[in-house]
């Protein structure tokens, strides 16, 4: 059974909208996704039948808000190929990565290797606590997980890397590299940012002890997301944060942590986000886990094949386009308008929506001398006309 795109549009109200009389054309979920009908109304039944704060209150709203967080637990471990208890709920993946820098006790001492291609959210956190050290980039943007030997010593305390580059669409090959660091003794954390929405997960198979996403690429509310870590470390890493709800019992002069994945969330939880997140989720599962994998494949291998016959336009990444998800980013030909320029285009003249810039992967456009690239990824809502419309758009613009 495949993916029915046009039916699955028809659940996103925003994509009712035109731009300058044009439909929309929305490929710009690696930056945030379009929210799907089920997952405005999760939040508004939160808000408009049981608003109340969670673990905490006895009374019937907080009882029945309560059970609907840890419901929605359930419904991220089920994507995760996870357990409950494995799973902590964060704002995001710059968000978890901080948490567990701050667990992992990390200082100057200790080396977290990366790459060049990382997001951000997975850089600056390992940057700001301990030492990074990065593995080196080919011309085509990928990194050279092979140098994996090379790069980490015996100060290596985290190997922290991308499962989708959110600027090459491309898979890393993270069971290679989580077997490569345990057999050292070295922790893993994995940026799942782009990667959770398009390919079945299964956190056993990666073999990764952690793993983050953010709600907003999912079709989930902003500020809503999860962390996974594996059980065996839940009470072994240092406490975080601390606050209300993550204890058991504070008395003068000491406090009790509580155990599992709970230590790890104080404060009054993003109830809404989480719920939200959770319908976007179980939205995705009532798909059909492997029919979206089919249907972002299909797409990738579109995306990829049309944008490559472009006149004088190089893609970024893997041409191998069973490692691809349906992104790409376009280094523009020179000498004519600039990625940002041509963005505002395709939105304002045709309806078209699409990222330019560095996408905050600062270190890599440096590394390929690169002032912006031009990017484009789609979703379950889009299909093979709306990568038509695009490359048929920009084909105008830069010819």
């Amino acid at each position: 059974m495949s993916l029915d795109s046009k039916a699955v549009r028809r659940e996103f109200a925003l994509l009712e909208r035109e731009l300058g009389g044009q439909p929309l054309t929305y490929l710009d979920s690696a930056s945030t996704a379009p929210r799907p009908r089920v997952v405005l109304a999760a939040i508004g039944r939160y808000h408009a039948e049981f608003t109340g704060n969670v673990h905490r209150g006895v009374h019937a709203l907080a009882s029945e808000a309560s059970e609907a967080f840890e419901a929605a637990r359930h419904v991220v471990a089920a994507h995760l190929g996870a357990t409950p208890g494995e799973v902590v709920f964060t704002a995001g993946v710059t968000d978890a990565a901080n948490l567990v820098a701050d667990a992992l006790a990390l200082g100057p001492e200790h080396e977290v290797v990366t790459t060049q291609v990382e997001h951000h959210s997975n850089l600056l956190p390992w940057r700001k606590r301990a030492t990074v050290r990065t593995l080196p980039t080919r011309d085509d943007g990928c990194p050279e997980f092979d140098a994996l030997e090379s790069v980490c010593t015996p100060r290596t305390r985290l190997i922290a890397v991308h499962h989708v580059s959110n600027v090459l669409g491309t898979l890393a090959p993270i069971e290679r590299i989580t077997a490569f660091a345990r057999a050292r003794g070295i922790r893993t954390f994995v940026d799942g940012a782009q990667s959770t929405g398009h390919v079945p997960l299964d956190m056993r198979r990666l073999g990764c002890d952690f793993f983050a996403f953010s709600g907003h690429k999912v079709g989930g509310p902003a500020g809503s997301g999860a962390l996974f870590v594996r059980e065996a470390l839940l009470d072994e890493l240092a406490t975080a944060r601390v606050g209300g709800g993550m204890v058991a019992r504070v008395r003068d002069g000491d406090c009790e942590w509580r155990s599992g994945a709970a230590r790890f969330e104080a404060g009054t939880p993003n109830v809404e986000g989480v719920l939200g997140l959770a319908a976007a989720l179980a939205w995705l599962a009532r798909l059909g886990r492997e029919d979206v994998a089919a249907h972002s494949a299909l797409l990738a291998r579109q995306m990829y094949e049309q944008c490559a016959r472009l006149p004088g336009v190089r893609v970024l990444g893997s041409t191998q386009l069973e490692q691809r998800t349906p992104l790409v980013s376009l280094v523009l030909p020179a000498g004519g308008l600039d990625a940002q320029s041509v963005a505002r285009t395709l939105s304002d003249a045709f309806g078209v929506l699409v990222s330019a810039g560095q996408h905050c992967t600062h270190p890599l456009h440096e590394r390929l001398e690169l002032d912006a690239t031009l990017r484009a990824s789609a979703w379950i809502h889009n299909d093979e006309g709306d990568i038509e419309r695009f490359v048929g758009a920009l084909r105008g613009l830069i010819a």
